[in-house]
This record gives C-alpha cells, sequence and structure tokens, in this order.
C-alpha cells in the first residue's frame, strides 16, 4: 500500500492549493483519525488529495492546511506522508450526538479573545475580542455569558452580544450569586473582589481580601464566598451577609485554585510551588491535610459533576481523585506541562490546557473521562485562563 503511495505522491506533488481554508483555531485528533481530514469518519482518498496538496507547505505557504502537519514540528513532509500512509483506510464508526449539545467558551489572554467552539466538531464558532481576559462564565439559566478581562467586567446575551461592562484595574476571575442578581469579580491590581449588580450593571460595593486574589468560590448555599490570594499565600473566607473577611487559612505556598465539595464541608486548594493538594475543613477553616503528588505542583481543579471525584491538571498530567478517600485513582499524562481545565456538564469530558513542545506548543488537550483517554488536541490557542460551557437546544451550537 505504501508503494503505492509513493507512485501517486510522485505524480500529484505538483499539485498546490488546499481544499480547506487554514484557521485559527482547530481540532487534531488523536491516532489514525488524525488524517481524517474532511471529517466523514474514513481516511480516504480525498484526504489523500488533500494531503498532497499541502505536501512540502508549512505555516508560511499560502492555503496551508495545518492539520496534515501529523506529526507537528511545522511541516507537511516525508514523516507526515508515513504517517497518513499508516492510517489509510481507517474507519471511525459514527455515533449520533445525545444528550444536551455544549457550546464551549476559551478565556484566552495572550490572544487577547474569548473563542466559542462547538462541543461535538470543535469548530470555531465565534471569536470574540477582549482585552487579556482571565474569566469566563455562564448564568445558570444559559442565556448569559459574562467576561473578566483587564479593562472592565462584561455581560453578553445568547447571541454574544454585549449588554454592559463595568469598568475593572486587572483580569480576573469571578463567581454569581446564587440568585444570579450578584457578581463577584477578583481586582489583582486593587487587592479586591468587586460586586456587581449584573441586573442594572453598576458596580454596587468592594471587599478587601489581600494581596493579588487569583481565584475565588462560593459555598454551596451561597452564603459564604472563599477567595485565593496569591502573593499573600492564604484563603480569606467572606461573610457576604456583611461583606467582610471572617478568617483566614494560610496556605504556606503559592495557591493556584480552588474547589469546594457539594455538601460544602472541605475545600481543595492547588498549589504552584509544591507538589500537593491543600485540604481544607470547612466548618473550622483549617488546613487539615495534604494529598501528595508525583508532580512538583499543580494549577486547575474541577470537581466532576456528581462531586466524585476531583480532577486536577498537574504538570503535564491529568489526576482524578476520589474525594471520599483523598486518593489518587488514575494518572494520565499530556504533554510537558499543563494549567487550567473545565469538565463538561455531563462530566464525559475534560479540556486541559497542556504545552507539548514536540506537537505545536500550546493548545487544549481533549480527555474522554470515561475511557480515560485523549481524543485529540484544539491547536491555535495561545493562554487559555478558563474554560467555560453552555448548554443550548439540540442544533443551535453548530449554527
Amino acid at each position: 500500500m505504501r508503494l503505492r503511495f509513493c507512485a501517486v505522491l510522485c505524480v500529484l506533488m505538483v499539485l498546490n492549493g488546499g481544499l480547506w481554508a487554514k484557521s485559527q483555531v482547530f481540532f487534531v485528533a488523536n491516532g489514525p483519525m488524525a488524517s481524517d481530514f474532511d471529517g466523514n469518519g474514513a481516511v480516504t482518498f480525498a484526504d489523500f488529495l488533500h494531503f498532497i496538496n499541502n505536501f512540502n507547505g508549512n505555516t508560511e505557504s499560502a492555503g496551508y492546511d495545518p492539520h496534515t502537519d501529523l506529526n507537528e514540528d511545522g511541516v507537511t513532509n516525508f514523516s507526515d506522508f508515513l504517517a497518513f500512509s499508516a492510517a489509510y483506510g481507517q474507519m471511525q464508526a459514527q455515533v449520533e450526538p445525545s444528550g444536551d449539545q455544549y457550546i464551549i467558551y476559551v478565556a484566552d489572554s495572550d490572544d487577547s479573545s474569548v473563542m466559542a467552539l462547538d462541543f461535538n466538531s470543535h469548530l470555531l464558532l465565534d471569536y470574540m475580542p477582549y482585552r487579556g481576559p482571565g474569566g469566563v462564565m455562564v448564568s445558570a439559566d444559559q442565556q448569559t455569558i459574562y467576561v473578566a478581562e483587564v479593562f472592565g467586567f462584561f455581560k453578553m446575551d445568547a447571541r454574544h452580544q454585549v449588554q454592559f461592562s463595568v469598568p475593572v484595574e486587572s483580569r480576573g476571575k469571578a463567581v454569581l450569586s446564587l440568585d444570579q442578581t450578584r457578581a463577584y469579580v477578583t481586582d489583582q491590581v486593587q487587592d479586591l473582589v468587586r460586586v456587581v449588580d449584573v441586573v442594572n450593571g453598576v458596580a454596587v460595593d468592594s471587599i478587601l481580601v489581600g494581596n493579588r486574589p487569583i481565584d475565588l468560590a462560593l459555598s454551596p448555599n451561597g452564603a459564604t464566598l472563599y477567595v485565593v490570594n496569591q502573593t499573600d499565600q492564604n484563603v480569606v473566607v467572606v461573610d457576604l451577609a456583611t461583606a467582610t473577611v471572617t478568617h483566614l487559612i494560610t496556605i504556606g505556598a503559592i495557591p493556584g485554585e480552588i474547589s469546594i465539595t457539594r455538601d460544602g464541608t472541605r475545600a481543595y486548594v492547588t498549589n504552584l510551588t509544591r507538589g500537593l493538594i491543600s485540604v481544607l475543613d470547612l466548618n473550622t477553616n483549617r488546613v487539615v491535610g495534604q494529598i501528595q503528588l508525583d508532580q512538583e505542583s499543580c494549577f486547575g481543579a474541577e470537581l466532576s459533576p456528581d462531586g466524585t471525584l476531583l480532577y486536577v491538571s498537574a504538570m503535564g498530567a491529568l489526576l482524578a481523585i476520589d474525594v471520599q478517600r483523598n486518593l489518587i485513582v488514575r494518572t494520565l499524562a499530556l504533554g510537558d506541562n499543563s494549567t487550567v481545565l473545565g469538565v463538561s456538564p455531563d462530566g464525559s469530558r475534560a479540556y486541559v490546557t497542556t504545552l507539548v513542545r514536540q506537537a505545536g506548543g500550546p493548545g487544549l488537550t481533549v480527555v474522554d473521562l470515561n475511557a480515560w483517554a485523549i481524543l485529540g488536541r484544539i491547536r491555535g490557542f495561545v493562554f487559555p485562563r478558563e474554560i467555560a460551557f453552555r448548554t443550548v437546544p439540540r442544533g443551535m451550537a453548530s449554527q
């Protein structure tokens, strides 16, 4: 089969142009289906023609499709041809999507954008320019998207039209109150949490919390806010009824993100400078344990929808932690490094910001959490800061 490919390769080498336009963000499947360039579930002669049209091309070539760079070394050459020929003829069963449909929102601070992608195809649906966005979240009714960027906190409707913005002085993270009328937005320059009335579009209060607040989480009953201060290396407890700090929990290292269990009794804080996760007792507001990691540090942390597992991004690996036993039950290697992650509302996938030096640099690694396997990578991102999901009616996401 490879000899036949080589013969056709020699005949078609002179072809130029492309069948698919280059896009900024694109998904590369893991395994043989990376060669299914037209996405029809099979690696066929049409994919071969497309490969030949891009042979010897690179990112500087007109009409070049980086999908054909199968080993992601920056050029489509004979090494990629060998990988393509090995995949030729492979087929993948086409499964009709079931359950909810989702739109994925990625706040990419260094690209100064928020991008919306289709959950099934990973095609780019919308590109929204923002100035160094650090946070993105979706309202409970799935009709509103909020973006926190360097100079403002923005509210958008379901069509991504801006409804209002409130001035801020740095990028941050945000959470919504349980009644969805208030947003709590971190401001790392002013060392405070800004309280925004999202109904009327005005800032109504501010709470001094400590040096460089980088993450925050709301208690399940909505009465308490937990704010992670990077420079102070602590977590402060805020009583929202009085808008005051009531407790301070010392972490003892530079903290990353915080996740709170569904019953509100415990919190997990990742550490950027230590290979462990701090376990907090929220009844006593103390650090009561540590989960030791094989990795030297960890960053992102998200609970599974059912609250039984904590997924952690730790230096190029994805960890699954049983929160009942505080035990690491699974580890999956993703690349050279990793930061934030997002878990789909149905718990089927994780999207992890990863750096893979030999595979195109930064991107989002897509993990099938049920099979515990890498589905592929979405390339074209620079430095995603937060990932959010919006549930939409069937068929709407691809429109």
